[in-house]
């Protein structure tokens, strides 16, 4: 096969480096909470920590309090800013490339005023990539990843997701939308 003949068959072929689409956004969705947030969530976690102190399960005390800690600190810090980037080869988000073949589907939901893709993988972790909508419509990345993946009006709805949600309804730790 001569030069000119190679030269033929790889302009052909797709750019696998190509950046069909790109934007920054924080890495999640993120909303100030106020005092109230943090003084219902420190009376929450005493009043689970004083009741188990009765049952002297004290691990249980233990994974409270760190369960406690980390929802502080989800939610006080604020998210870093992150690349997020559509190729041939896959989605890469925040550095790491998720290639098509290890993705299943997708769809948007909107958190606190922010619209959001996700995206839903078939590895084991993680089940899901969320990438925060700025500066970049639903139109073109509907089209775009439609080309690569299902697209879903509404989510699939597990038990967790179901009983989370009307948990959330029943004890909100924010009475601020």
């Amino acid at each position: 096969m001569s030069a000119l003949e190679k030269t033929a068959a790889l302009k052909d072929k797709p750019n696998l480096n190509e950046v069909l689409l790109s934007w920054k956004s924080p890495s999640h969705p993120f909303v100030k909470r106020s005092p109230v947030y943090y003084q219902t969530l420190a009376a929450l976690t005493f009043l689970f920590v004083v009741i188990v102190y009765f049952f002297h399960d004290y691990l249980l005390i233990g994974v409270i309090l760190s369960i406690a800690f980390v929802v502080y600190i989800v939610s006080s810090v604020p998210p870093v800013e992150v690349k997020h980037e559509i190729t041939p080869l896959g989605f890469r988000n925040a550095g790491r490339l998720f290639r098509w073949i290890e993705l299943y589907a997708f769809w948007f939901e909107k958190k606190w005023n922010k619209e959001v893709l996700v995206i839903q993988t078939q590895l084991a972790t993680p089940t899901q990539i969320r990438a925060v909508l700025e500066n970049i419509s639903k139109e073109q990345l509907k089209e775009v990843v439609g080309k690569y993946l299902l697209y879903l009006e509404s989510p699939p709805k597990t038990f967790t997701d179901r009983f989370s949600h009307w948990l959330s309804k029943k004890i909100p730790l924010d009475t601020t939308k």
